[in-house]
């Protein structure tokens, strides 16, 4: 995800951040995955049975790659719900865990470059074997470990969401950058997200609460779409779902009007500038 400018704030620092990181997150580890396998099916072995080389763990991670994701995402991430959250007597969850995530990253970081540099600065010998069997220990548990605590402060992100509900611009955002939020299925992502914002109205509130949004700043062709989307998601599964089925098809209907006029208005312009 590129860095944007936070026009609301510490929310969507904290909602851009955290998406960041745990996407960056995923490719290290899903890098980290496919480099133990090779290494499993060239030893022919179990994979709690596996010896690695210092090579092979210096190689396991890409350093730069690992220093970049903290640095650039999850200390902001930190930082932000540190200042979001820390005001309160009582301490939230979800900074805890992005505490947590930030200094289990740190040591790994500083594991990975104890292999790296170890060897170079004082000759390997059994010092060096010594934290080479520490470190190839600790690896997969820190992973692992990190792993856990993201899905967890995922969790934990989600049941806030509807605090930020007020936040319009941090709804447009979202809409705006789903498809890096939610690489894998931005629309499906966004659903969900929306859904965790609005537990009682549903995703298509969410897209109600964007599609007017930016009918009203003038933007016609992003009104158009966020209604067409938020008509879609508010199809027939989605209301036998709901126990506000009614209340579902009025918003669609609305969200049908707000499409409608957009693009009438987007052909009215473009025919005062042909």
């Amino acid at each position: 995800m590129g860095r944007h400018e936070s026009p609301c704030g510490l929310p969507w620092e904290i909602i851009e951040n955290h998406y960041g990181s745990l996407n960056f997150f995923k490719e290290l580890f899903a890098a980290y995955e496919r480099r133990v396998a090779r290494i499993v099916q060239a030893q022919g072995i179990e994979r709690d049975k596996i010896t690695l080389s210092p090579v092979e763990t210096r190689d396991l991670f890409d350093t730069w790659r690992m220093r970049e994701l903290i640095d650039n995402r999850v200390r902001p991430l930190r930082n932000a719900s540190h200042a979001h959250f820390r005001d309160n007597e009582v301490a939230e969850l979800y900074d805890t865990k992005v505490s947590r995530i930030y200094h289990e990253l740190s040591i790994l970081k500083e594991e990975h470059l104890s292999v790296r540099d170890f060897p170079r600065e004082l000759g390997g010998g059994r010092e060096f074997a010594r934290l080479f069997r520490e470190v190839s220990t600790y690896y997969p548990e820190r992973l692992s470990r990190v792993n856990e605590l993201f899905e967890r402060a995922t969790n934990r992100l989600e049941e806030l969401l509807p605090q930020f509900a007020d936040g319009v611009i941090v709804l447009r955002s979202a809409y705006l950058f789903r498809d890096e939020m939610w690489p894998e299925d931005p629309q499906a992502g966004l659903v969900h997200f929306l859904d965790c914002m609005y537990p009682d109205q549903g995703a298509v509130h969410g897209f109600l609460v964007i599609a007017r949004s930016f009918l009203k700043a003038g933007f016609l062709e992003q009104a158009a779409e966020s209604a067409r989307l938020g008509a879609a998601a508010g199809g027939k599964e989605a209301q036998a779902r709901s126990s506000r089925g009614i209340e579902v098809r009025e918003t669609i209907s609305e969200l049908d009007r707000i499409a409608a006029r957009a693009q009438t208005e987007l052909k009215a312009l473009a025919e005062e500038t042909a």
